[in-house]
């Protein structure tokens, strides 16, 4: 038995995959009521399994009822990075790269995943050096060596 909200709903989404498809949605909402979580919370589980299904348009109605619901960190910035790669998916990559771009408060943990999207996003968008600049950037730091020519190569890409 899980103590806490947040075991359970890890131990769902480490489930998810052998689960029926048809009945996920449902077993999360089952779940956020069992815990009483905040309307915001439930929105965000609800889209994230919408997202999981391959169901997007949904995902990002809720993604976004979620966000305006005031779902709280961390999970605000899993929703925000989570909408945007849901964006890219449906074709509306310069909102994507508009939402990541604003995202100067994402936490440290958070933001390489961020930046991967945002790489994925401006190349949907026609901007591949940019797009490989972005992921340049992100890995170099990462690097035991050659970070530094990483860096400046990655600056030097035409725009």
């Amino acid at each position: 038995m899980h103590t806490t909200f947040e075991q359970a709903i890890d131990a769902f989404w480490e489930q998810a995959e052998t689960r029926d498809p048809q009945q996920l949605a449902d077993e999360v909402t089952t779940l956020c009521h069992q815990w009483d979580v905040p309307a915001a919370r439930l929105a965000f589980e609800q889209a994230s399994v919408h997202d999981f299904l391959g169901h997007e348009a949904l995902a990002v109605e809720g993604y976004r009822q979620a966000l305006a619901a005031g779902l709280e960190a961390p999970h605000h910035h899993n929703a925000r990075i989570q909408l945007a790669s849901t964006l890219r998916n449906l074709g509306q990559a310069d909102q994507a790269i508009d939402l990541l771009r604003s995202m100067e408060d994402t936490p440290q943990e958070l933001l390489p995943g961020a930046q991967a999207f945002l790489a994925l996003a401006l190349y949907d968008d026609g901007q591949p050096a940019e797009a490989l600049r972005t992921a340049l950037l992100t890995l170099a730091p990462h690097l035991p060596t050659y970070r530094r020519s990483i860096i400046d190569y990655a600056h030097e890409l035409d725009s």
